[in-house]
Order: C-alpha cells, then sequence, then structure tokens
C-alpha cells in the first residue's frame, strides 16, 4: 500500500512558524530600508543601492511566504507578478549605483507592485472597508508613480531615492504591525470602545491632556532647565507620560502649580488607565471567549486522544 505523506507539523505550529519567518522578513526589509535612508543621509548612494537591492530579495521571499500560507489561486498569481517585480527591481536597484533615472523606475514600479497588491486585497476580501481602504491607497500609489515616471527638473535628483526608502519603510512597518495584532480581534475591540463608556473615557482623558498641555504651556518658564514654558510640544509630550505612568523624566514642571497639575494629571491616570483596561479586557474575555470556545474543546479532544 502507498503510504500518504503525513505532515510532521500541526496546523497552530505551521501558523506560528509562517507568522515568525514574515515578522522575520518584515524587520530585515525595514533595517535594510532605514540604513539606506541613513546612507543617503551622509551623501553615500552607492552604498544605499546595496541595501535596496537587499530590499526586493527580502521581499520576494515575503511573497512566498504569503503564497504558501494562503495557497489560493488568486494568492499564487499575485505571488507570481509580485515576484517577478521584485526580483526585475532588485536587478535594477544593483547596477542602478548612483543612477537617479534608474531610482525613479525603482520608485514608480514599486509604486505599481502596491497598487497590484491592493487589486488583489479587493478581490479576495470584497468587503466596503477594504474597497475604499485600498482604492486611497491606489490613487496615491498611481499619483506616486507618475511623478517618479515623470520627474519634475527642479525636484533634487535624490528624492527618487528618498522616496523609494521612505516607501518601504511604511510598508514594511506597517506589515510588522500588522503580523503583530493578526491574532487580536480589533473588530471585537472597536465594538466594545463604541458600546461601553470607554470611548468617552479615552475622549476625556485626551481633552485633558491638551488642556494640561495648554497651562504647562503658559505657566511654566521658558528659560528653566528641562523646560515646558512656551513649548506647546514639548508640554503635550510631556503630559502624555504622567498621565499613561511613563515618566520619561526628560521633561519636568519647575512650579508650584505645573507640579499639582502633575499630581492630579498622575492620580487621574493612574484611575483612568485601570478602569479603561478593565473594561476592555472583561468585554474582550466575553465576547471572545464565545468564539474561542470551540478551540479550547478540541485542544482539550486532542490531549485526552493523546
Amino acid at each position: 500500500m502507498k503510504s500518504k505523506f503525513k505532515n510532521p507539523f500541526s496546523e497552530n505550529t505551521m501558523r506560528i512558524i509562517s507568522m515568525l519567518v514574515g515578522s522575520a522578513l518584515s524587520v530585515i526589509v525595514l533595517t535594510f530600508s532605514v540604513l539606506a535612508l541613513v546612507q543617503i543621509e551622509k551623501g553615500t548612494v552607492e552604498s544605499a543601492s546595496g541595501y535596496i537591492f537587499g530590499i526586493f530579495i527580502v521581499l520576494g521571499l515575503s511573497r512566498l511566504i504569503t503564497f504558501l500560507k494562503e495557497k489560493t489561486k488568486i494568492s499564487f498569481l499575485r505571488f507570481a507578478i509580485l515576484l517577478a517585480v521584485d526580483i526585475a527591481l532588485g536587478i535594477l536597484a544593483f547596477f542602478a549605483k548612483d543612477n537617479t533615472y534608474f531610482y525613479s523606475l525603482i520608485g514608480g514600479f514599486y509604486c505599481l507592485t502596491i497598487i497590484a497588491s491592493r487589486v488583489f486585497k479587493i478581490l479576495q476580501k470584497r468587503t466596503i472597508r477594504e474597497i475604499v481602504f485600498s482604492s486611497i491607497l491606489i490613487i496615491f500609489s498611481a499619483l506616486l508613480a507618475i511623478g517618479l515616471f515623470v520627474p519634475d527638473k527642479n525636484i533634487s535628483p535624490v528624492a527618487p531615492i528618498l522616496i523609494v526608502c521612505i516607501l518601504v519603510t511604511i510598508t514594511s512597518f506597517t506589515e510588522v504591525l500588522s503580523n503583530s495584532f493578526s491574532q487580536l480581534k480589533l473588530n471585537v475591540l472597536f465594538k466594545i470602545v463604541l458600546k461601553t463608556y470607554a470611548f468617552e473615557i479615552i475622549l476625556g482623558l485626551a481633552t485633558l491632556i491638551v488642556a494640561s498641555a495648554l497651562i504647562f504651556t503658559y505657566i511654566e518658564p521658558a528659560d528653566a532647565p528641562n523646560n515646558l514654558g512656551g513649548n506647546f510640544g514639548n508640554s503635550l509630550w510631556y503630559a502624555f507620560a504622567v498621565v499613561t505612568t511613563i515618566g520619561f523624566g526628560d521633561f519636568t514642571a519647575v512650579t508650584a502649580t505645573g507640579r499639582v497639575i502633575t499630581v492630579l494629571l498622575g492620580i487621574y491616570g493612574i484611575i483612568v488607565v485601570a478602569v479603561i483596561t478593565s473594561i476592555i479586557v472583561n468585554f474582550y474575555n466575553e465576547t471572545a471567549g464565545k468564539h474561542d470556545s470551540k478551540q479550547i474543546e478540541d485542544i482539550k479532544k486532542e490531549t485526552q486522544k493523546k
């Protein structure tokens, strides 16, 4: 009898492995894009081309991981098209060196990959939210691609390289975030925030932070060390750090009124953050727990069989 090949890894193990590999590749792409930006800032564009070459090679590997995870006809078509484009852009980046025209082509074609990727997303999900979000990205990428394919003579020749690196940085960082939140039921959290008093509490917290920042801006002396006076940005950062109990210590209040407000902000932050956390966690456990009860039963059955 012919023995059927049995996958040695369980479905959960494969899911975790694919997530780890996908996250690692996204981090590598993000690192390469940041290093390329650093090289451009130093004026060594030729060194940046090596990192950009690495970016598109790693992007090709990430396309492969996505295809192996989904294994659908649409995902295969997307994988084949985007992989071919990634390889072509990687080769172009390898020979680009300091040729800004090549980087304009790379940036333009990379925008086209974003457009193609969002079109495939619409075909897969077909939800109103996905259609609206993807349409905005498609329009933005199309306009940017036109600008890169037909560059303005008055624009700096380094601009296309910067645009490529910034685009890759944004998309790779977004990918890292999506991997981090992939198993978190964001729609459940959104409904909880809307249906409970959590939204009003968060809105009140934000209002208090802004109001306190305005007070710090006008009552704190501008010439004091670690000052807040006259700088709304620093004051807003300080109020946020106090309310969230992070307390970086890079800015401090020196006046008596400022310190009193700081104490009140700290007490309010401790109470309110605890309330918001408890509301969201309790409702999330109740809502998501109903959905996960079947999975828990399946795990128990598998354990009993072993």
